[in-house]
């Protein structure tokens, strides 16, 4: 495991990020493709949440799908630990750069903004392909090079993580940098659906430290993430954006040996 993988490992097991509220779910699903991949889930197939966290992607295909099963899988224990499993869904601890799980065995795999975390994303990208089965879907999401979010973290990240590396940092931050990462957040909320969103000060918390106080983060453009794609024979069927602009997400079919040579 390469320093930034242990890194975003040891700050995972240390702090469960889970923010999860009412909205998500109608986020994930209506606003963007991870509702279209869900869709396409057949009775039968198997499907792997990559980098799945406390779990909101995971419930979600396992709920709304008549899946064999779901596989949930994260680098961090602590985060496993803290995932609220459904019937039919397997927690499995693995690094995305090494999946522990045989070649074109899945039938949906979905990685919701965690490859940029990893140092290596092109690579994880490869092999999230390299588990999926040709004629397969993986649908993928990173953050996005062109959007505001890219210089706020760069330039305000170090300073946070800095901060809440002393003693009583973290506390400075939930008084101080805190309040007006919320006030921005609901206005991009309210543009973004209408409606302010109910959010308890630990989901807040959990939210901002996600945001601000990863160890890494990469940033990627649709062109990059395409050409990944074409490297790694899949077909990219759809593409968009999710929160603003902040994040990009892709749909590819893996294409089969056959295909790619013709």
């Amino acid at each position: 495991m390469n320093p930034i993988g242990r890194a975003t490992r040891s700050f995972y097991d240390r702090y469960s990020y889970d923010f999860e509220t009412s909205e998500h779910a109608s986020m994930q699903l209506d606003a963007s493709l991870l509702g279209q991949a869900v869709a396409r889930v057949r009775e039968g197939d198997l499907v792997l949440d990559a980098g799945c966290g406390t779990g909101l992607a995971t419930r979600l295909l396992r709920g709304q799908t008549r899946a064999r099963q779901v596989f949930g899988l994260d680098l961090s224990r602590g985060s496993l630990l803290r995932n609220r499993t459904l019937p039919g869904t397997a927690l499995v601890q693995g690094d995305i750069l090494n999946l522990p799980i045989a070649s074109d065995s899945l039938d949906l795999v979905v990685s919701r903004g965690v490859i940029m975390t990893t140092g290596d994303p092109e690579g994880a990208f490869r092999e999230l392909v390299r588990v999926t089965r040709p004629g397969g879907t993986f649908f993928v999401r990173v953050y996005n090079a062109r959007n505001v979010y890219r210089p706020v973290y760069e330039v305000l990240g170090p300073i946070c993580r800095g901060i809440a590396s002393i003693p009583g940092g973290k506390t400075a931050l939930a008084i101080v940098a805190v309040p007006p990462f919320w006030l921005v957040l609901q206005i991009l909320v309210l543009l973004l659906r209408g409606r302010p969103i109910a959010m308890s000060p630990l989901v807040l918390w959990n939210f901002f430290a996600d945001q601000m106080l990863v160890p890494h983060n990469s940033f990627h453009t649709v062109e990059e993430v395409k050409a990944w794609g074409e490297r790694a024979g899949c077909r990219c069927e759809a593409e968009g954006a999710i929160t603003m602009g902040q994040q990009i997400e892709f749909l590819f079919v893996k294409e089969s040996a056959t295909a790619r040579d013709a």
